[in-house]
């Protein structure tokens, strides 16, 4: 019998073998280090074992097993203590449901979201409502306290404990309606907070002034410094997205525009750009000072840019301080052009137009008596 010759091929195979894996080690490493939210389940549901939460545990390995879970690559869990489980009985999977959001929470960021914020959930058309007031030590969420600190989390899974189970009929005992709600504040008002906050809001309101208005935002300077001239410590964090002046020219025809404009642009609540990113899928509803008015935050097709109810944010944290932030963005929100008009001619004493001087100390004017009734914000 005639033996076979080794080629050399056959003999180079065992090393290109070798080659080949050592170079797909570290893409096979990546692979099986990014597990899917789902896939964790089953880690975390250990920990929760072992921190009076074993019921839910329970639950997130029949969970993981189960194709029930919209695909994601967050995931943030709410999980009801034993005592809940053992009061309630075993919950539908409905109400299950109200406990995923397919965004992942941070403490910090929860702790951020003003009264009224809306977080959708994985059940469909139903939303947590973020129910914290001024002074709670822990957020709530439809009325039930949620852990300080999440119990599990890993980067894209994370799991906070709740008292109880979520009410899927939640509603808040009142509608939010901008200024007129008493207790629309920021979860983490300055007034409430334990740090000291040595600094007068009008002299801070001066710089924020000057940068605002040195950037092409001086409508906007003009009234937010208005609202706050001489209060010495605000009653709440703010965000502002400021329009540019160009855009408010275009869609303001009057001055009692000016007011619901400005309410709708204010957030109350401090969010910094790194917060906007975070909920940058435009999933939660944020509520603003205007009247049944939110907004949603989302990224562009290019993912290169924030957009507020589709307008893009062009000037990022263009001023803040430890109370405010201000961000400018492209044009006025929620509010369209204006269809044009003969301009505005101011007469003179002999019937002539006025001086551009004459007509902007006017329009100053009209605009510090009206902008009285935005007062009850603070």
């Amino acid at each position: 019998m005639k033996s076979l010759s080794r080629t050399p091929l056959m003999e180079a195979t065992p090393l290109l073998f070798l080659l080949l894996l050592f170079l797909l080690f570290p893409v096979l490493s990546l692979i099986s280090a990014t597990d899917s939210p789902v896939e964790n389940l089953q880690k975390a549901a250990e920990v929760l074992s072992n921190a009076h939460f074993s019921s839910m545990g329970l639950t997130l390995n029949l969970i993981s097993e189960a194709d029930i879970l919209p695909p994601s690559p967050s995931l943030t869990v709410f999980s009801p203590r034993d005592s809940a489980f053992s009061s309630s009985g075993q919950p539908s999977l409905s109400l299950l449901q109200l406990h995923f959001s397919a965004i992942s929470l941070s403490s910090q960021f929860l702790r951020s979201l003003p009264f009224g914020t809306e977080i959708p959930t994985a059940l469909d058309n139903r939303s947590l409502i973020v129910t914290t007031l001024p002074g709670d030590a822990r957020v709530s969420l439809n009325d039930v306290r949620i852990t300080k600190s999440p119990l599990y989390s890993d980067g894209s899974l994370v799991i906070f404990g709740a008292e109880d189970f979520f009410n899927s009929s939640f509603k808040l005992p009142f509608s939010i309606q901008g200024h007129g709600t008493p207790n629309l504040r920021c979860a983490s008002s300055i007034k409430n907070s334990q740090k000291t906050v040595n600094f007068k809001a009008d002299n801070s309101l001066e710089t924020a002034s000057k940068v605002l208005k040195s950037s092409g935002y001086s409508v906007m300077a003009s009234i937010l410094g208005m609202q706050l001239l001489g209060v010495e410590k605000p009653a709440t964090l703010l965000t502002l997205f400021a329009p540019i002046d160009q855009s408010i020219v275009k869609v303001i025809g009057n001055l009692g525009e000016y007011p619901p404009m400005f309410l709708k642009h204010t957030v109350p609540c401090r969010l910094l750009w790194g917060d906007l990113i975070d909920i940058g899928n435009g999933a939660v509803a944020i509520p603003t000072y205007g009247k049944g008015f939110k907004i949603h935050v989302t990224k562009s097709n290019d993912n290169n840019l924030l957009l507020v109810n589709k307008v893009p944010i062009i000037r990022p944290e263009l001023y803040k301080n430890e109370w405010i932030v201000v961000h400018g963005v492209g044009n006025v929100l929620g509010m369209t052009a204006r269809k044009s008009s003969p301009s505005y001619t101011h007469p003179g004493r002999n019937g002539e137009q006025g001086s551009s001087a004459s007509d902007k100390k006017n329009f100053k004017g009209m605009i510090a008596i009206s902008m009285i009734l935005l007062v009850q914000l603070f």
